[in-house]
């Protein structure tokens, strides 16, 4: 295509080819279902500030988040799963899976995006999810990223071979080869010194294959932000989304401790939770939301965590 204008013209990275690849996969074979969830945060958010002035810990607010994620999924354990289907023959099975798993989108330095998945978060403390997450940061550091995302999207390749998928693999093949979109190769120099990086130094394709259940945190790019996050991709083969947006100020009704209630201005958290519909059901994420109330109006109980 004739670019007469002198735009300017970005052909797709790997990175944008895989975000392009997933999300296009998940619009085209998910049924979404979604629900705004809207969190009255300020006693948490003074509870959390109290945390940390008493025990001078370093935890960010993102992994506070994260952590009460986990616990609305431990409670709602139907959403931490992997669905298989076959239209054809409307046949399907579902896997809940006892790890807990967090896919979660990555801003590198460059603006550019990757999606890591944070391992057996349903095991850890706050303060061990904090330095879990730290190490995650310091690896990217230290990695050439891109190089473990060729090594998971030849893998990606390999499974779609697998499941008897020649055609489609095939010109991914070629796509990845050939034309202006084609992907960038690494010299062997590269390679070798990404390789030569302790295992336990770098990230590896083991941190990049999809998790259980994806938590996107738009508030942590922009705290700014004055509106929410009506629906997202669910990534397959993961059933449930969430995608957190920034506190914000609203005009509201406040509940004092004497149960008495007057309009003021509240601090609010919208959450958009998406499901998908093969796989559950309104009344399988009422668990996840319930055990979001509580978390919510009895903040003190993140000092247990």
């Amino acid at each position: 295509m004739k670019n007469p204008r002198n735009n300017e013209v970005k052909y797709f990275t790997l990175q944008r080819k895989v975000i392009s690849y997933k999300t296009y996969e998940s619009w085209t074979t998910v049924p979404h279902v979604t629900f705004i969830y809207e969190a009255d945060v300020a006693g948490l958010v003074s509870e959390f500030h109290k945390l940390k002035r008493n025990t001078n810990i370093s935890v960010t607010l993102n992994t506070l988040l994260l952590k009460i994620c986990v616990e609305a999924i431990k409670a709602a354990p139907q959403v931490n799963a992997h669905i298989q289907y076959n239209p054809k023959y409307v046949t399907g099975r579902i896997e809940i899976i006892k790890d807990i798993n967090i896919s979660t989108p990555w801003v590198l330095d460059d603006g550019s995006m990757i999606t890591v998945n944070l391992r057996n978060f349903e095991s850890k403390t706050l303060v061990e999810m904090q330095a879990y997450i730290d190490n995650i940061k310091r690896k990217i550091k230290n990695s050439e990223i891109y190089i473990p995302m060729y090594q998971t999207s030849v893998d990606n390749m390999m499974d779609e071979l697998k499941k008897g998928r020649l055609l489609k693999s095939l010109r991914a093949l070629l796509g990845s080869t050939f034309g202006k979109s084609r992907t960038a190769k690494y010299s062997k120099k590269e390679i070798k010194a990404y390789h030569q990086i302790p295992m336990e130094d770098k990230i590896t394709k083991r941190d990049l294959v999809p998790g259980t259940v994806t938590v996107s945190n738009l508030g942590s790019v922009y705290k700014e932000q004055k509106g929410f996050m009506g629906i997202l991709e669910i990534i397959p083969p993961q059933v449930f989304a969430i995608g957190i947006g920034g506190i914000q100020e609203k005009p509201g009704i406040i509940v004092n401790e004497g149960n008495e209630k007057s309009v003021g201005i509240k601090k609010v958290l919208p959450m958009c939770l998406a499901f998908d519909h093969r796989a559950l059901n309104f009344n399988e994420i009422v668990p996840f939301i319930q055990k979001l109330d509580y978390i919510f109006d009895h903040p003190e109980s993140l000092h247990t965590w």
